[in-house]
């Protein structure tokens, strides 16, 4: 679209979400932030098709870290939960991703719901956290609906009782307590306790969901009864 040979490693992206990389990399080769963003949706839509062409490459490079498929697993039995994706993604690049690494059975049935890049940008991507927490709220908006349809009409003002938002970035971490939900901080990606800690003294952090008893007690849920 805009003659470029390039890619997203000329800038620093890590945490960052699809849409605004797009931006980020063409503001870095001169190309003017209201261009860029006056063409998101065809360059977004382009990734997209991308993708849809590649798919079946969509595992290639990632891995399912410890302890992530048995939580999920366990959350996904658990009446009382909603287990839904916040990601930076394109909404159909984040469910194949899911798809590929034969997750995405775990998310919430039967509407698969969250929050993705699709569903905002602001432009602004040198505090790429403030759409992260963006996300967070679209996700709770959208469970509140799925939960009140499901409720037969029920006239409860609200049918979310706690948010938590699981991250290992302090993109993540930031958004989560900006979008009112608690933070659970991972160091199993590049950023160490403290530097998730820097940004949200309020967050709890962990060293990874192996523990899965101890992570449902963070998340305010009942231990398993063995």
């Amino acid at each position: 679209m805009f003659n470029l040979d390039t890619d997203i490693d000329v800038v620093q992206h890590h945490g960052s979400t699809d849409p605004l990389i797009l931006v980020k990399v063409l503001v870095h080769h001169g190309i003017s932030r209201q261009i860029a963003m006056s063409k998101l949706a065809q360059l977004t839509t382009a990734m997209v098709d991308h993708f849809h062409t590649n798919k079946a490459r969509a595992g290639e490079g990632l891995e399912v870290l410890p302890g992530v498929r048995e939580l999920l697993e366990e959350l996904s039995k658990r009446e009382n939960v909603c287990v839904c994706l916040v990601t930076g993604n394109m909404e159909p690049i984040g469910l194949g991703k899911m798809e590929a690494l034969d997750l995405a059975g775990y998310f919430n049935k039967p509407s698969f719901f969250g929050g993705f890049g699709s569903d905002h940008c602001s432009g602004n991507f040198e505090e790429s956290w403030k759409d992260r927490a963006e996300f967070v709220r679209i996700a709770a908006q959208k469970a509140e609906k799925l939960l009140n349809n499901n409720s037969s009409g029920s006239s409860s003002s609200s049918s979310i009782k706690r948010r938590v938002h699981v991250g290992d970035a302090p993109m993540d971490v930031q958004a989560a307590v900006a979008a009112g939900a608690k933070a659970l901080g991972l160091t199993t990606g590049i950023y160490t306790k403290d530097e998730l800690l820097e940004v949200a003294p309020e967050s709890v952090v962990l060293d990874g969901l192996e523990d899965i008893d101890r992570v449902l007690e963070e998340l305010g849920l009942e231990v398993r009864v063995v």
